[in-house]
């Protein structure tokens, strides 16, 4: 989980209110993808939020060379 800075965050992102990145305020950020010092939630719009967690790791098959 990251945790962010809140010195460089406005108000309405510190308290969920906009998008941490890209700090749209409708429709409100649900995706949580962090936290604060002080264990508040960072929530994210759904377009950022993608960007902002790792994607799962894929599921790799070695074969043996012949």
């Amino acid at each position: 989980m990251l945790t962010f800075d809140p010195e460089g965050l406005t108000l309405a992102q510190r308290d969920g209110d906009a998008c941490v990145v890209c700090q749209k305020r409708w429709p409100r950020p649900r995706v949580r993808v962090g936290r604060l010092p002080d264990n508040s939630a960072v929530l994210a719009c759904g377009d950022c939020a993608e960007a902002l967690v790792p994607a799962p790791k894929a599921t790799v098959v070695a074969f043996p060379s012949r």
